[in-house]
């Protein structure tokens, strides 16, 4: 009997040993492990730009099924007759990152107040509503953008809703106005980033329009901030706004009158 009392003893500890030991062993991998890893687009740009010199640039969002070549155009009416792509654009014909890159895209499917999150059939910005919903940034938060021959990354430092009328499209911005643009975007944010930005940094917004309140007059945003060599890429802290993100927690929660 006192065998078996033993071995059982035994058999627990060794359990929960493994079990301690699959713990630690996670823990260490997701410090070691990067949350995201750089996937070179500048191959896949510069074949795109010998096709059409209005291409600029190649957008790759973590998380999402968003990987395009980015175009410059005034408006979203692009047509190209000669070659048939999906893309982005952007307003700047600059071929060098500003101080603030903006980049718009369609969302034509996924603009309800109870957006889907990471569809794979979705096409151009129609995943990006996916950053409205906690558990999904907590695991995304990194924003890649090929331009020039260079890979450039981006910490999400924000994600808001904001009127059309209230949205700038300023992608040359001074140190002054990146001041009041990134105050402004931090206020606004249903989220806070444990990442730095400042009125030096340069800066990334992707934008498109959304019907979550019911109507056109809606811009949600992404706003990220230039990463260094120095960085590491890891998944840092974040945490709801509550007093922002509690009315857009509540709009997609629904009551008990939603179908």
């Amino acid at each position: 009997m006192k065998n078996k009392k033993t071995i059982k003893i035994l058999m627990i500890i060794i359990i929960i040993s493994i079990l301690l030991v699959a713990i630690l062993i996670s823990i260490i991998l997701k410090k070691v492990i990067p949350i995201y890893s750089i996937s070179d687009r500048t191959q896949t740009l510069a074949k795109k730009q010998k096709e059409d010199d209005t291409v600029f640039g190649w957008l790759r969002v973590q998380g999402t099924n968003i990987d395009y070549p980015v175009v410059y155009s005034q408006t979203d009416k692009f047509i190209n007759e000669e070659y048939d792509y999906d893309y982005l654009w952007t307003n700047s014909m600059s071929t060098t990152l500003n101080s603030r890159v903006l980049i718009w895209g369609h969302n034509i499917r996924n603009v309800s107040s109870k957006p889907l999150i990471n569809e794979k059939k979705f096409n151009y910005f129609e995943n990006l509503p996916s950053f409205l919903y906690y558990d999904f940034v907590k695991e995304n938060k990194y924003i890649q953008y090929t331009i020039n021959g260079e890979n450039h990354l981006y910490k999400i430092y924000a994600v808001s809703m904001i009127d059309k009328d209230d949205f700038s499209s300023d992608e040359y911005m001074t140190k002054e106005d990146r001041k009041k643009y990134v105050e402004e975007a931090l206020k606004e944010s249903y989220f806070k980033f444990d990442t730095e930005v400042n009125s030096e940094s340069k800066l990334i917004t992707l934008a498109t329009c959304t019907r979550f309140f019911g109507n056109n007059a809606v811009i949600i945003r992404v706003d990220g901030v230039s990463v260094g060599e120095e960085d590491k890429i890891k998944n840092y802290k974040v945490e709801k706004n509550n007093k922002n993100y509690e009315k857009v927690e509540k709009i997609m929660k629904g009551d008990d009158k939603d179908e």
